[in-house]
């Protein structure tokens, strides 16, 4: 697998956001869109704070999903949560 997405900065905590970049870059396909769906659904709960670490945790599941050059696994992700939240 080729590098992982390069995430400037540190999150809320001050942790370095280039950890969450190697983290999903090391999952298989699978628990990749485990991960993005829990990301997106965080992300959705967490609407009325836009600083939340989750809102650019899940646009880095989308890039992630794009560098792999899989976008669906993102697709798939975000209908999974769509669908559980009918």
């Amino acid at each position: 697998m080729t590098q992982a997405l390069i995430i400037p900065g540190t999150d809320n905590s001050g942790k370095p956001r280039q950890d969450f970049a190697n983290q999903i870059a090391a999952l298989d396909d699978a628990a990749f869109v485990k991960e993005a769906e829990h990301r997106i659904w965080l992300s959705a709960y967490a609407n009325n704070n836009p600083r939340s670490d989750y809102h650019w945790q899940a646009d880095a599941c989308y890039d992630e999903a794009q560098r792999r050059e899989k976008p669906e696994l993102y697709i798939r992700a975000f209908n999974n949560v769509s669908a559980g939240a009918q």
